[in-house]
């Protein structure tokens, strides 16, 4: 029994005791005061048994609605407050209710008096978050749990493709896309976190299509026609490779992924790059036919080059050369040979090896033979990532494999009867002149270098002396 309880029992039978034996000239024999000293004695033991066998509590009341018991008012709204930050906690905020919560004193008995649980209490009520929406042209994507952190997101999420640094100097950078943060208040559950925000941004919109297979369908046909890599085609399909077989009318699943955002940054950027050294060939009488030596042997040098670029998201669109430095140059690569060494020379036949061309690369083409704008296009652009292998589409020997102008660094390779082919704008070659190649060998990797925009593959064939569509040769 609590000290409040028993001052108010002891105040209750002092003033009934009062009215009982302070009544003048009344005898204590008298029988009015015998049974006055009954009805006290009664309502003494009433009250003792009363209060004993109940204890006094509080109703939580949710919306009108009675939810359990509490021992104190106290205690309840400690609870309360309990509730509301641990909800909020995985957010980095206190959740916030729009429901009524009262508070109602009542005595119970003690046997049905049980106390409510934090949990059960948690589940009766709705929360809330005084959010901000994240518009992009116009439509919302995610509503962040904290407002404060909108502008944060953004100017981070800029960062994250920008990359400022000393080798990089970002000029501006700004969203290609209607972008705009809104106040808006939102039920706990769909409100996220700062961080989960910026990932969801840097992930992109994932899409699940359902692709129906064509006649002639292959992995790699699928991937270019939507824009995708085989790679990509392949995981959205577990459990398949490129050998698995593909049947029209079947049922696929291609799992695109397409930005939120679109950030545009303009800057200058400084890369040190290798340059390739050359290999050079010498007749020397003294070798037999056939036989060769080295007789110096070649390395790469360095360049420190600066490129003034326009970047969307992870993707240069444009490049171009502002200043070139030559760190290290390249030490040529000095090859003697027997007079009599068999060369696959540049020769005129009927080019009939050309249909059993094979892709260098998997890729989209994004641009193809024939005159685009003021020019002709002596070739195809399959999109690949920077650093990204590319194969040698058939064998046959190197012609050339260095800088080459507008193609950057570029390899020639002669296949015999007429055939040869040239894959340009690369990042780094991984041949060298007169050396031999088997189908499918990797030779070089995707880059932009040259008169290119954005990362890529121009790949020729040409028969005879003249580029012809690598689209009607390749396999």
């Amino acid at each position: 029994m609590e000290k409040g309880e028993l001052i108010q029992i002891r105040q209750f039978l002092e003033k009934l005791k009062a009215k009982i034996f302070t009544i003048k000239n009344i005898s204590w024999k008298s029988p009015r005061v015998i049974g006055g000293t009954v009805v006290f004695l009664i309502a003494v033991g009433s009250g003792l048994v009363y209060l004993n066998s109940t204890t006094s509590a509080v109703y939580v009341v949710v919306n009108d609605h009675k939810i359990g018991l509490v021992a104190s008012k106290d205690q309840a709204e400690e609870m309360v407050d309990e509730i509301f930050s641990e909800k909020g906690a995985p957010l980095g905020i206190e959740a916030k209710t729009n429901d009524s919560i009262t508070y109602s004193s009542v005595r119970v008995k003690n046997a049905e008096y049980h106390e409510l649980a934090k949990e059960t209490l948690a589940e009766d009520i709705s929360y809330y978050v005084d959010g901000a929406a994240v518009l992009v042209n116009k439509q919302p994507i995610f509503v962040l749990a904290k407002a404060e952190d909108a502008d944060r997101l953004l100017n981070d999420f800029k960062d994250y493709y920008a990359q400022p640094s000393d080798k990089n100097q970002v000029l501006s950078s700004s969203f290609e896309d209607d972008v705009k943060t809104q106040a808006k208040q939102v039920p706990l559950e769909q409100a996220v976190s700062y961080d989960q925000a910026l990932e969801k941004l840097k992930e992109g919109n994932l899409q699940k299509i359902e692709y129906t297979v064509q006649k002639d369908d292959s992995w790699w046909l699928i991937a270019r026609k939507n824009d995708m890599k085989t790679k990509e085609v392949l995981a959205s399909n577990p459990g398949t490779t490129e050998d698995t077989i593909l049947k029209p009318g079947q049922k696929i699943y291609l799992d695109k992924v397409t930005p939120y955002i679109t950030v545009v940054c303009e800057g200058v950027r400084t890369d040190v790059e290798t340059i390739p050294f050359d290999v050079i060939s010498q007749t020397d009488v003294s070798l037999a036919s056939g036989e060769t030596k080295i007789k110096q042997s070649g390395s790469d040098g360095q360049k420190e080059v600066q490129y003034a670029y326009v970047q969307k998201n992870d993707k240069v669109v444009s490049q171009t050369v502002k200043d070139e430095k030559v760190l290290k140059a390249a030490v040529s690569q000095i090859v003697e040979k027997g007079p009599q060494r068999v060369t696959v020379a540049y020769s005129r036949g009927s080019g009939s090896i050309a249909s059993g061309i094979s892709w260098p690369l998997r890729g989209s083409i994004t641009s193809y033979y024939g005159y685009r704008g003021s020019g002709f296009h002596t070739g195809i652009d399959i999109a690949g990532d920077q650093g990204d292998p590319y194969t040698a589409a058939a064998p046959g020997k190197v012609v050339s494999a260095g800088w080459n102008g507008n193609y950057g660094y570029s390899i020639l390779i002669d296949h015999g009867n007429g055939i040869m082919t040239r894959y340009a704008h690369s990042s780094k070659l991984l041949v060298s002149a007169g050396q031999s190649v088997s189908k499918g060998q990797t030779i070089g990797l995707v880059g932009s270098t040259g008169n290119a925009t954005g990362s890529h593959l121009h790949f020729e064939v040409i028969i005879n002396g003249d580029t012809v569509n690598p689209l009607n040769s390749l396999r």
